[in-house]
């Protein structure tokens, strides 16, 4: 099925640590510090081919985009994502709309971008 991990902060090292099953698809890591992941995590998902989609702001409090680009550049498959403005805990608008698109578009992207107003 259509099954992605999402993770947020710590839970994306969970994630990356724990969450390589045959069930799920990818993973979608929001603001990953890489604090307890190891080398070994990443290349488990490297081996296995699956998406990863890391969204990365630019004034994250533990990995910025051009920190997480080389430690994610283990994982040949993974999308390390920019996003400008944005902070670790993606408060207000536009980053709460970024990170919710970016997700649709990877799980349902037939219902991206999610509408802005209500009919």
């Amino acid at each position: 099925g259509n099954r992605w991990l999402v993770g947020w902060s710590f839970g994306t090292d969970l994630a990356l640590m724990h969450g390589l099953d045959p069930s799920v698809q990818g993973a979608i890591l929001l603001s990953p510090p890489l604090r307890f992941s190891r080398d070994e995590h990443l290349d488990a998902w490297a081996e296995s081919g699956k998406p990863v989609v890391a969204l990365v702001p630019e004034f994250d409090d533990y990995l910025r985009p051009a920190e997480a680009k080389e430690r994610f550049a283990r994982i040949p498959q993974a999308e390390v994502v920019g996003v400008e403005g944005a902070k670790h805990l993606w408060v207000g608008e536009p980053a709460v709309r970024r990170v919710l698109d970016e997700i649709v578009a990877r799980v349902a992207p037939a219902a991206y971008p999610l509408p802005t107003r209500l009919p």
